[in-house]
């Protein structure tokens, strides 16, 4: 049974894998067979009257469209119990949803193309549009077993009504999975046939006590306790900084630091990696009558490898972020909006490419901004990453960073190189990413306190105005200090 919705509390969904095992099989596949039909039935459907689809709401599908399937003399035979059907029209609902805003998105680009006043702009932006999207000839997706259709869960196996071609029959089947985590409860499940292959993937569900929104708890307070973190290409790959504001006065204070390392080793692990996989190609006869065809499951357990290095990094460094956020009692983690930041031929070097093309810069946001809420229901926003970098976090002035220093004989410049330090006005050098980190959180301290911020350092009398908030329009734009002066 799906888990109820409390009042104050926000619902959570995970997934947990399962090994199955039964004695049909071949019904787990009939009956995925069919789902997939019925999910295209309502695709043609809904495509074929896209006005009416998009003035039904979510709520509205099912008295729409449930009873359509009757029209296919196929389907209507079947007799689909109602779960099946309706979770079909729900997947059949996400495929034409996302089918219309990818077409959207398309016929913005072609349209922008036709604007510009240059042929050869103009062929490039068709050329980047690409081809239309198509809405799918088929489907594969797995059978979504409501509540209705499954009974007598015991913990290793359980009662599925499965479609054995002519009728429909319940079928025990057996499964294997870790232990839960603490207060999460099962609800629906998804059974995959694929491959000879039998999984099953459990949807657990929790209820977490919500803090309230950001502005009641400022109220409440009086103040806002934030973990600001900076990513990097190399390491340090991450630099946090934990700040606290106060409204009445706007002043921060810095609490404590956070550095983590571990992307320069994932680099040097995943060059040798690929040296070996390049090594293993160059001795394998891969050249046939058709050109150069590798065989298949070439340096599988290397290319696993180096997934599992990713992924293993990616997990370790977001749970130490969320950690130490909590035993701070921080209530949002805040991060740079780092969409822009991409390899691109011509304005980055080779190896600059390279390091932007195997980032995990947004795998950690993505982790972070789950096991934050998940586990101490901390938020996770992303701001402006403009001139975090060259504004002076103690002072508010202008920073000289990289290129601009000019050539210094400086023991650490040539040690840490320019990227890393930046040099400000008063001559002071500092560390980009502690600097960097400082003016997230800053900027973010800023637009939620709808005014100006000053940083006071320890052990300073006064402090600074770094960030200042100006209004334009509807909405705010940060700005730093020295940009009026």
């Amino acid at each position: 049974m799906a888990l109820k919705k409390q009042k104050g509390h926000f619902q959570i969904n995970e997934s947990i894998l399962a090994t199955v095992e039964t004695a049909t099989p071949e019904y787990v596949q009939l009956t995925q067979l069919l789902f997939n039909d019925c999910v295209m039935f309502y695709v043609s459907q809904m495509s074929s009257n896209l006005k009416l689809f998009l003035s039904t709401s979510s709520d509205s599908l099912y008295n729409v469209y449930e009873k359509l399937i009757r029209s296919d003399n196929i389907l209507n035979a079947a007799r689909i119990p109602q779960d099946l059907r309706r979770a079909a029209i729900k997947k059949a609902a996400g495929v034409v949803k996302s089918w219309y805003t990818n077409f959207e998105r398309w016929m913005k680009r072609i349209e922008r193309s036709k604007t510009c006043h240059t042929l050869k702009k103009r062929t490039r932006l068709k050329k980047k549009a690409g081809k239309p999207p198509v809405l799918p000839q088929s489907t594969n997706f797995p059978i979504q077993v409501y509540s209705g259709m499954f009974k007598d869960d015991t913990g290793d196996s359980l009662v599925v009504k499965l479609w054995t071609g002519k009728a429909w029959q319940f079928q025990k089947v057996s499964y294997k999975c870790r232990e839960l985590p603490p207060d999460y409860v099962k609800g629906t499940f998804s059974l995959i046939y694929d491959e000879s292959k039998l999984k099953l993937v459990w949807v657990i569900q929790k209820n977490t006590p919500s803090k309230g929104k950001l502005v009641d708890q400022i109220k409440a307070y009086g103040k806002l306790r934030i973990l600001s973190i900076d990513l990097n290409l190399d390491d340090p790959i991450v630099v946090g900084k934990v700040l606290e504001g106060y409204e009445d006065t706007s002043v921060v204070v810095e609490l404590a630091n956070l550095r983590i390392k571990g992307n320069n080793r994932l680099h040097h692990l995943r060059k040798r990696y690929l040296g070996k996989i390049a090594k293993a190609k160059s001795l394998t006869n891969t050249r046939t009558e058709l050109g150069v065809l590798p065989p298949e499951n070439l340096c599988a357990k290397l290319w696993k490898r180096i997934k599992s290095l990713e992924k293993e990094l990616v997990e370790t460094i977001s749970n130490s972020i969320v950690e130490i956020a909590n035993y701070h009692n921080c209530n949002v983690i805040v991060f740079e909006n780092l969409k822009s930041l991409k390899p691109q031929r011509g304005k980055y070097s080779h190896r600059s490419n390279t390091k932007r093309s195997f980032w995990v810069a947004k795998k950690i946001q993505k982790r972070v901004e789950q096991k934050a809420l998940n586990r101490y229901s901390i938020y996770t926003v992303r701001v402006n990453p403009a001139y975090t970098s060259i504004t002076d976090s103690q002072t508010g002035g202008k920073c000289l960073r990289g290129s601009q220093v000019g050539v210094l004989n400086l023991y650490l410049w040539s040690d840490s190189g320019l990227g890393k330090l930046v040099l400000t006005p008063d001559n002071k050098i500092l560390c980009s990413g502690e600097n960097a980190a400082r003016n997230i959180g800053l900027k973010y301290l800023a637009v939620k306190f709808e005014k100006p911020v000053v940083f006071k350092d320890a052990g300073l009398p006064t402090g600074c105005v770094v960030w200042l908030s100006k209004p334009v329009g509807k909405g705010n734009v940060v700005i730093p200090a020295w940009s009026c002066a």
